[in-house]
């Protein structure tokens, strides 16, 4: 690590904290614009100094005062992440990531600065600027609270004011920390893991791979950072906690099912491609009421769900059996702890399973080792999968929640977990006997990196929309091409084609020489069509009713005409090879390109003009030269 003699501002690399004679202060803030980096604080070696002008005396405000403050309480060194961490090498920002919580809990001290709080005002008063500090909103600053020893809080002025331990009440109240935790009369690796998720479920990163990087330190693990994995790092963060821990709360996210509500009974819906349908979370926020949710032993949430039941333990399908004769004070069957394997397929693990069904769907609830202290009720994740799809599976695979759908078609509400309590109720329908395992099984725990491509359907084509590329009339400009009307180019102006035969049409002209060529999109049996015709002089063709102007007659194209109907099958889109299909001949060709540009049905179309030449001068050379002679060649393009 790097540190920052206080006395001269100057950068001194030490292998690890234990090494740093008299210790040393570490800081904690809300980067602001502009923050030296390492290599601009290096950069200042190399120019001359005076004992006026000095390393220190050149470095940024907040490297100054912070350097002043830990001298004067008798401090060497300083660590500050802008400035002590060397950003151009990733194995040295991956090392920090990976050691930042260390490095702060081994600090003498930590300076949280505070640069929007003032030192007037009352700390504790209702709104006041303490309370509503960026410092408390941003991802890196929890475990930065948490991990000191003696964290003391400075004010903009850079003015003690307060301490965390004299503060501890107060920050439970703005943060959610339980206070026992901020002054280590209890440690932070007791606190269930859906807690420690909560905590951070409303604090926001810069980066979206800080989200999950942020938190390593709170969990104990250690991972390889990959800057550009974007939302994936949070996952992967869950799965290195699932090979340290057997807590379960982890997967308590999201909604629970209300009681005397049965899945079976409702008029439900699902989706194997939403984030709530596989068991790791996407985001910490998915933890936003999580904070009741705590562990209990595996062997009393098994009991808790048996007696619910009204089962016997002999009665259990599939528990392994215990050692000896069952006696009174002890369980005729054993209970190993939770095991989990990460596949392609989803997690594996044994568990308590209560299952029901209604044809192809079954429901099941696979009982965690949790309870929710707001209800006082055990939880479980709400499972489903379908029956015979999966029945030749030697595991049964299950997705994760429903959704339940009001009296309207927008009102409805995903529930990703129930109460044991319950389960009778939630998994009952009609006849239906529900069925308790203890088995194995596969449950997803990410969702596919896309969906499956569907063939076209008729309600597909019906909102077939398209837009233009942004460079596409910019390019055509280039060599005099204007359009008759402004092109859609967003989303939002895309132009949606309704089954009944509508018309889209764009001419596109040669300023100077009156050519053209013209781009038709309709829709006639449930399906899109596209044309172009090459139109010289197409001013001298007027628009009309039935159709486009006389097209060369090297570019046949068939007649539109909305009243007689038109035969569109001959340029039907989705008979296209890869999307696109050329119209004209050898000399001169207009080449459209449908490409779908998301899981809608909005498609960009592509423009590309050819003939003999490679480039679109070419072609309105060769145009020239095809129609008008050689005159034409004094025409500029």
């Amino acid at each position: 690590m790097w540190l920052l003699r206080t006395s001269t501002g100057e950068l001194e690399h030490f292998n690890s904290p234990d090494d740093v004679k008299g210790g040393y202060a570490i800081l904690s803030h809300v980067w602001q614009q502009p923050e030296m980096s390492f290599q601009e604080l290096q950069a200042l070696r190399a120019q001359p100094s005076s004992s006026q002008d000095t390393l220190l005396a050149r470095a940024s405000s907040k490297i100054r005062e912070c350097c002043r403050l830990a001298a004067s309480h008798g401090y060497q060194w300083l660590w500050i992440d802008t400035c002590c961490i060397d950003r151009s090498s990733s194995a040295e920002l991956s090392e920090a990531v990976n050691s930042m919580f260390a490095w702060y809990s081994r600090a003498h001290v930590c300076y949280a600065y505070l640069y929007d709080v003032p030192t007037s005002g009352s700390l504790h008063r209702r709104a006041s600027a303490f309370r509503t500090s960026r410092w408390f909103t941003r991802g890196w600053t929890l475990q930065e609270l948490i991990a000191p020893r003696n964290l003391v809080f400075m004010s903009q002025d850079w003015t003690m004011i307060g301490t965390k331990a004299s503060l501890a009440s107060l920050l439970e109240e703005i943060t959610g920390i339980d206070a026992d935790v901020l002054t280590f009369r209890r440690s932070v690796a007791d606190v269930s893991v859906a807690r420690r998720m909560w905590w951070a479920s409303t604090r926001k990163t810069t980066r979206i791979e800080d989200e999950a990087y942020s938190l390593m330190g709170l969990f104990g693990v250690h991972m390889p950072t990959i800057y550009g994995e974007g939302a994936r790092a949070f996952p992967r963060l869950q799965e290195e906690i699932l090979k340290r821990t057997s807590d379960q709360t982890l997967f308590a996210w999201g909604n629970v099912l209300p009681v005397r509500t049965s899945p079976l009974r409702e008029r439900i819906t699902f989706s194997n491609f939403h984030h709530d349908s596989h068991l790791f979370a996407p985001s910490p926020a998915a933890f936003c009421n999580s904070a009741n949710m705590t562990t209990i032993p595996v062997h009393v949430a098994f009991k808790n769900a048996l007696t619910t039941l009204g089962i016997h333990p002999n009665e259990l399908e599939g528990a392994p059996k215990a050692k000896g004769k069952a006696t009174d004070k002890q369980s005729p069957y054993s209970i190993p702890l939770p095991d989990y394997t990460v596949t392609t397929a989803g997690v594996r693990s044994r568990m308590l399973v209560l299952e029901s069904s209604k044809g192809d769907l079954a429901v099941a609830i696979a009982v965690l080792a949790v309870r929710d202290e707001s209800t006082g009720s055990g939880v479980g994740l709400l499972l489903r999968r379908r029956r015979y799809k999966e029945s030749k599976l030697k595991y049964p695979r299950y997705h994760i929640g429903v959704s339940v759908r009001g009296m309207r078609e927008w009102l409805s509400l995903r529930y990703r977990m129930a109460q044991v309590e319950w389960a009778a109720h939630a998994l009952s329908f009609g006849e239906s006997a529900i069925a308790a395992a203890w088995k194995q099984l596969y449950i997803s725990h990410r969702a596919a990196s896309r969906k499956p491509a569907r063939p076209p359907s008729a309600a597909t084509h019906a909102a077939f929309r398209f837009v233009f590329p942004r460079w596409l009339p910019v390019e055509l400009r280039k060599v005099g091409f204007e359009p008759d009307v402004p092109l859609p180019m967003m989303r939002t102006d895309a132009d949606k084609l309704s089954g009944g035969g509508s018309l889209q049409r764009f001419t596109f002209t040669h300023g100077a020489t009156g050519e053209a060529f013209r781009i038709q999109i309709g829709q006639c049996g449930g399906s899109p069509w596209a044309t172009a015709n090459i139109i010289p002089g197409a001013a001298s063709h007027p628009d009309d009713a039935t159709g486009p102007a006389a097209v060369v007659p090297a570019t046949p194209q068939p007649s539109v005409n909305w009243k007689h109907g038109f035969d569109c099958g001959k340029n039907g889109v989705d008979a296209w090879p890869n999307g696109t299909k050329t119209f004209g001949d050898s000399n001169r060709s207009v080449q459209l390109t449908f490409t779908r540009m998301n899981e809608g049905a909005t498609h960009l179309l592509d423009i590309r003009l050819g003939g003999p030449c490679s480039t679109a001068i070419g072609y309105i050379r060769d145009l020239k030269e095809a129609y008008f002679g050689s005159a034409a060649k004094a025409v500029p393009p």
